[in-house]
């Protein structure tokens, strides 16, 4: 089963509401037959834009992190489940890279950059022909490009 990082964005509840949120969700994930990991309680943060959903905007929510293992055929009912949720302003499901490798470690490090070689000289060029006003033939002259 591929791991996930599921983001939810529940209402300002009280704690036992709050609670029983978590405990459906948990409920469903594991009805499904997904493990969670680990659950990660953010806090209470003001949302950087005023969300609307179920008829009600929300301008501060609480944060929580849960690591889930779950099927991947299981993942569009849980994403329309918690949609339908009304505690829940906003959920999130992500597929969590198990291994990162920065991209320089290994091999040449270019980011789609082509090499040039002589852009350096031809920029140089260009920027002293502007200042001091040459004229056509005196470029050409020159080799300028």
């Amino acid at each position: 089963m591929p791991r996930y990082e599921l983001t939810l964005i529940i209402n300002m509840l009280e704690r036992a509401a709050l609670t029983n949120t978590l405990k459906r969700t948990c409920t469903a994930i594991m009805g499904n037959g997904g493990v969670i990991r680990n659950m990660e309680n953010l806090g209470r943060k003001t949302l950087p834009y005023k969300i609307s959903k179920h008829g009600n905007q929300h301008t501060e929510a609480n944060y929580f992190l849960l690591d889930v293992d779950i099927s991947t055929n299981v993942i569009p009912d849980l994403r329309a489940y918690l949609h339908r949720d009304i505690d829940i302003v906003r959920p999130g499901i992500l597929q969590k890279d198990l291994k990162f490798v920065r991209p320089c470690l290994e091999g040449e490090c270019n980011f789609g950059e082509l090499p040039n070689p002589d852009h350096e000289r031809r920029v140089w060029k260009r920027k002293t022909l502007k200042k001091v006003n040459y004229t056509k033939a005196d470029k050409t002259r020159l080799n300028y490009v």
